[in-house]
Formats: C-alpha cells, sequence, structure tokens
C-alpha cells in the first residue's frame, strides 16, 4: 500500500472489519477521500485514522458498527472536509459533539426522529457554521 492517496476506496475487499482494515492502513500516511461504504469496520478502524497526517473525505455509509463513540475520534480528524455516516449507529445527539471540525463543509447522516429534528438541526448549525448538512438526503 502507498504511503499517500487520493482516492482509497476500500469498498471492494468482503468482509472488510478492523482487523483487515488496520492491516491494510500499516504504511498509509494520508488520504484524500477514504470510501469505506458499506464496510464492517468499527470505532476501532477511526481511532486509526488519527493518527493519518491528513483525511479529508470520509465515507462510512452503511457502516453499521459506528456509533456515537467515535466522535471524540473523529473530533481528532481536523482535516475533515466531507463525513458520510448515513446509515450508521451514529445520531444527531452524537454529531452535536464534533466541535473540534473547524474545515467540515459537507456532513450527511440519518436521523429516525423527526419530530426533534428542526430543533437539532438549528443546534447543530451553530456548532458547524460552515457546514451542510444533509439529512436523508434531504439538505438544511
Amino acid at each position: 500500500m502507498e504511503p499517500y492517496h487520493h482516492h482509497l476506496d476500500l469498498r471492494f475487499f468482503d468482509d472488510l472489519d478492523d482487523a483487515a482494515f488496520a492491516y491494510l492502513m500499516v504504511k498509509v500516511k494520508g488520504v484524500n477521500m477514504l470510501d469505506l461504504n458499506e464496510t464492517e469496520i468499527s470505532n476501532e478502524s477511526i481511532q486509526l485514522l488519527t493518527r493519518l497526517e491528513y483525511l479529508t473525505e470520509l465515507r462510512a455509509k452503511g457502516c453499521s458498527e459506528l456509533n456515537n463513540q467515535c466522535i471524540p475520534l473523529l473530533n481528532k480528524i481536523p482535516s475533515l472536509e466531507l463525513l458520510h455516516v448515513k446509515c450508521t449507529a451514529i445520531t444527531i445527539d452524537g454529531l452535536m459533539q464534533l466541535n473540534a471540525l473547524p474545515n467540515l463543509k459537507l456532513l450527511l447522516f440519518s436521523d429516525d426522529d423527526a419530530a426533534a429534528l428542526p430543533g437539532k438541526i438549528l443546534q447543530l448549525k451553530k456548532i458547524l457554521p460552515g457546514c451542510e448538512l444533509v439529512v436523508d438526503g434531504k439538505p438544511y
């Protein structure tokens, strides 16, 4: 594996889990776009990303093992400009803890609580003022 990548797409690996991801990432130092959509990674793999020199886009749609416990780890990746966590166990309440991502421009996620969503979207916009929010495919 090369140390620097423009687009690193790992979706094609069958059953990519934390151990396989750790093996693949040993020599990687920086990635512009990391595509982990629909893989079996968990919060453990997000920990590995904190050691990268830079990571601009993280696409983790459908990674059902990711949850709010990875938010402090994501906060350690200040180079993130795009974060796609739709169809994960990361909630809008968890996303409201994203307070150390000054470059985040686009956040895509899911939410099941339609009644509470408008108020929480306003709160999240205050936390991430320069960031476009897309909830279940709908921009806010």
